[in-house]
């Protein structure tokens, strides 16, 4: 019988069908290589449960914790921690961990770590039932005697329904150790920012699903664009999982990708891989990156020398009237007539807009709408970057980076300079539409 075909059943049914399917087989854990983008080598192995058969076949242990995760909100309730299901999967749990563990400090390279996935609910568990003792995996690491600092704890991406600072306790206590701390599907349905913010784990890993988005979605692409600001500004590296083609594993290292996973590379194994049999394509990969990387940031380049010096040629005259600045310039053509010119204005150097929107739209041309009189851009990000720049460069324009206005769903670039006495001249550029 099909194994998700109890998905709908009650979580005692499905706690019986469970433990006789797994009777069938030999529990046993598989390794994943996790590539680092520094070294070119094997930074570490993600532990993944398999159901090890009579015929040596191995099939995925996917279902069986996916079962525990549907029952979980099965008719809108959580199976109780004490029920049948909850502990077949602690004990299965357990079981992989204490195998891979084992294995790990016999087998593992040198210098590698162990990602080892604990679900928030067993983390609960724990706490409520068990904290009267060290938890399992401290036990088998000091036991087995292996450097706690080779081991991650990966919080699974799953929903709990309590607050999440209940489980800062246990965290504290594997960081105390020594272990680091890593947070599962960042992105993802069940994962929030919040884990993030509350856990500051050292690694942050990314739902692929977004970056498969990515390829088709500007808003994902500025989403794990920011995600990587984030890592980048609480000390927190980002590991991009389900890298399966080059175009992937091209945009994760786009995004900050310090370390990398995925079949691209390797799939679960019973043994380690050796720590650089990976070189050859990682290096490969990389000088595919650059080479593509560089070649994006020429055209960059090109786009804004050539905006930089256009502007400079075209007359851009200004008249106060009646405290309202006035384009009084005639010589707009070349404006009028590119499509990627979008709108024209100034500010005083609070931000305050002292001059109609000069907008472009090709049928009617340049015209100027006075309904932005008055309103301030300075909480605008690019306007305080002009600031800085303007202080810190010769460069008389100063250049945004990209954003997008939602009214005209429309990918802009802005480019300013002081104009005047303490007045700021901006000119926002069309790069996609």
């Amino acid at each position: 019988m099909n194994a998700l075909a109890f998905q709908d059943d009650e979580p005692e049914e499905r706690g019986s069908y469970w433990e006789e399917w797994l009777s069938r087989g030999e529990v046993v854990p598989v390794f994943q290589p996790i590539l680092s983008s520094e070294t070119t080598g094997v930074y570490g192995y993600e532990v993944l449960g398999r159901l090890k058969l009579p015929n040596n076949t191995l099939t995925s242990l996917g279902p069986f914790f996916l079962a525990f995760d549907k029952a979980r909100s099965h008719g809108g309730h959580s199976p109780k921690e004490g029920s049948e299901l909850f502990r077949l999967k602690k004990k299965i749990d357990r079981e992989v961990r204490g195998s891979a563990l084992q294995k790990f400090r016999l087998e593992s390279p040198a210098d590698t770590k162990l990602f080892v996935n604990i679900s928030p609910s067993q983390m609960l568990d724990y706490l409520k039932y068990h904290s009267q003792k060290l938890p399992f995996t401290i036990q088998k690491v000091r036991e087995l005697n292996i450097d706690p600092t080779r081991i991650v704890i990966e919080i699974t991406e799953e929903r709990f329904e309590h607050n999440l600072e209940i489980l800062k306790p246990l965290l504290d206590l594997y960081r105390k150790e020594g272990f680091s701390i890593a947070v599962d599907d960042a992105g993802s349905e069940a994962s929030n920012l919040d884990r993030i913010g509350l856990f500051h784990p050292e690694i942050i890993k990314v739902d692929l699903q977004m970056l498969r988005r990515s390829t088709f979605s500007r808003n994902f692409k500025e989403i794990l664009l920011n995600l990587s600001k984030l890592g980048e500004s609480i000390g927190s590296s980002l590991l991009f999982e389900g890298i399966e083609t080059k175009d992937e594993l091209y945009n994760s290292l786009n995004y900050g990708a310090r370390y990398i996973q995925g079949f691209y590379f390797a799939k679960p194994e019973p043994e380690f891989t050796k720590r650089y049999a990976y070189r050859p394509a990682m290096s490969q990969a990389l000088a595919y990156f650059h080479e593509r990387k560089n070649e994006e940031m020429e055209n960059q380049v090109l786009w804004e020398t050539k905006w930089k010096q256009k502007l400079s040629l075209i007359p851009i005259g200004f008249e106060a009237n009646n405290g309202v600045w006035e384009w009084e310039s005639e010589v707009a053509q070349d404006l009028e007539t590119d499509p990627e010119f979008f709108r024209m204005y100034i500010t005083n150097e609070l931000g305050f807009q002292i001059s109609p929107n000069y907008a472009n739209e090709m049928a009617k041309g340049i015209f100027a709408d006075y309904s932005y009189l008055g309103k301030n851009w300075s909480w605008r990000p690019y306007f305080f970057e002009h600031v800085h720049k303007s202080r810190t460069s010769k460069d008389s324009w100063t250049i945004s980076s990209m954003y997008h206005d939602i009214n005209e769903n429309a990918m802009l670039r802005t480019f300013s300079r002081d104009f005047g006495e303490k007045m700021i001249l901006f000119i926002d550029i069309i790069v996609l539409r």
